[in-house]
């Protein structure tokens, strides 16, 4: 069966990651980890991990232990 990502969920994901780099919230190398999780997990079918992942808010996508 083929992989369905959630296409909001996806978009809120990406827009959440493209602000806060953009406001300096989260450096280049975050974000870049953050995206890679994402597509990662869609590339190899694991939907648990995509759909978790992609619901994370900022701080916890984030979380620099500060």
């Amino acid at each position: 069966m083929a992989f369905t990502p959630n296409a909001d969920a996806l978009d809120r994901f990406l827009e959440t990651v493209l602000d806060a780099y953009k406001a300096g919230r989260a450096d280049r190398n975050s974000c870049v980890g953050a995206i890679a999780q994402v597509v990662t997990a869609a590339a190899i079918d694991n939907t648990g991990e995509f759909e978790s992942y992609i619901r994370l808010s900022e701080r916890q996508l984030f979380d620099f232990g500060e």
